[in-house]
């Protein structure tokens, strides 16, 4: 693995996500509107999974890659990560999305960018997970990859429920 090859796998997965949310601001619907809508009973909304993909990305950075004790946005990760509960007054507004993705893709692709493959060989994690840091990076971009499936799969599905074409 090298990092060229990592950094073109989350960048291609990034660029995929913030198109959702492009494609949302431009179709003339509330984006607030479409943003909370959930597309069943306790299924998360597209703010929720965008969140989810920054505190993921934040948790991942931080704790497990850097072994750090705490991510650098604790309130992010316990509002955001896995476990979490979406909220129906969810305050993550189109423009705090992208903000708050931008801030930690941007650490971690930063990261990962300056990895040699030695570094990228090298096992990282708490004991119940440990992996190499390229397979983590791997994993990093098919988590991002399967929740931005979520965010479209969401966005299709509002669009459907609200006769948008």
């Amino acid at each position: 693995m090298d990092a060229t090859t990592l950094t073109s796998m989350l960048d291609f997965g990034r660029a995929r996500l913030t198109g959702t949310l492009d494609a949302i601001e431009k179709s003339g619907q509330n984006v607030r509107d479409v943003l909370l809508w959930r597309p069943g009973k306790g299924r998360a909304h597209i703010a929720w999974q965008a969140m989810h993909c920054a505190a993921s990305h934040d948790r991942y950075y931080n704790t497990v890659a850097l072994g750090l004790p705490n991510p650098s946005d604790p309130a992010l990760v316990s509002a955001y990560a896995g476990g979490s509960v979406p909220s129906d007054t969810d305050p993550a507004d189109l423009t705090r999305i992208r903000t708050t993705l931008q801030k930690h893709f941007a650490e971690f692709r930063d990261f990962v960018s300056t990895r040699t493959p030695a570094q990228l060989e090298e096992v990282i994690g708490p004991p119940d997970r440990r992996r190499k840091l390229g397979e983590a990076v791997v994993l990093m971009a098919w988590h991002e990859a399967h929740h931005q499936g979520q965010m479209h799969l969401t966005w299709n599905l509002y669009k459907a429920a609200h006769g948008i074409k």
